[in-house]
């Protein structure tokens, strides 16, 4: 096999591989987008990004991610 039949066929898998990236990333493209769901402050309505916060970085407001226990006897 002579260099340039091996340039030509290195040069031929390169764009194919190219290619089937090419229809990948079109596909992936198409697929709407996950919504993550938000948490909300319930007193000034500010999103809080963080999962594990029980605090509001804005007004301070404490909540709970629980139901807890019921004070009532």
């Amino acid at each position: 096999m002579e260099f340039e039949e091996l340039v030509c066929y290195s040069q031929t898998i390169i764009l194919i591989v190219l290619g089937i990236g090419y229809v990948i990333n079109l596909r992936n493209k198409t697929k709407q987008p996950k919504l993550k769901s938000e948490n909300k402050c319930p007193l000034c309505s500010y999103i809080i990004l963080d999962q594990s916060v029980n605090y509001c970085a804005k007004c301070g407001n404490m909540f709970s991610h629980s139901d807890g226990l019921s004070l009532k006897k």
